[in-house]
């Protein structure tokens, strides 16, 4: 009997205690709480106006860009069509898009297309009289006659060293400490 009632008085004291402390957390500080709800509503709405104003500073600067492209378009025509009043020399519009269609369409022979031979680009080319001059692009390579070592050898750069006598010459600081040459020490001092 006393057993049960020693677990019956633990029960209710645990009862006892999780009541009153609901009680007090209930009773508690709430304005400390509600501070953190105002804070957190604040920030909320500082970032809904950000956002607002983000979307606004990029909407202005779409419509911006589509004003100036607009401008654009019109400043080309209207240079378009100035120049085609204008200029009516040899440089005219009309008469550079004639000149240019005619080099088009010309038709290419292809029987002489197929007996002429490609030059490759180690050869020399000579121009004919009617045609500029052609200047060939820097190579990046250096170019090199047929006996000679490419720069991708094993060998490129490396030059051959004279065969040197079997004997080494020794420094004269150096002489002193090789044994057996202390004769030859005291004949050079």
């Amino acid at each position: 009997m006393e057993e049960n009632s020693v677990w019956i008085i633990g029960i209710v004291t645990l009862i006892a205690g999780a009541l009153i402390g609901y009680l007090m957390g209930r009773s508690g500080d709430t304005s400390n709480q509600k501070k953190l709800v105002d804070q957190l509503n604040d920030a909320q709405r500082d970032l809904s106006e950000y956002k607002e104003k983000v979307n606004n500073h990029f909407e202005k600067t779409a419509e911006l860009v589509n004003n100036l492209t607009e401008s654009y378009k019109q400043v080309h025509q209207h240079l378009a069509q100035g120049s085609e009043t204008l200029c009516m020399g040899e440089h005219s519009p009309a008469q550079l898009s004639a000149h240019t269609q005619a080099k088009i369409s010309e038709p290419v022979n292809s029987e002489a297309a197929e007996t002429e031979e490609i030059p490759t680009v180690t050869e020399q080319i000579t121009p004919a009289a009617d045609e500029p001059e052609v200047v060939e692009p820097p190579r990046d390579y250096a170019i090199k006659g047929p006996d000679e070592e490419g720069t991708l050898s094993e060998k490129y750069g490396l030059k051959k060293k004279p065969e040197a006598d079997d004997e080494e010459e020794i420094p004269p600081l150096l002489k002193d400490h090789i044994p057996g040459n202390s004769l030859r020490d005291s004949e050079e001092k």
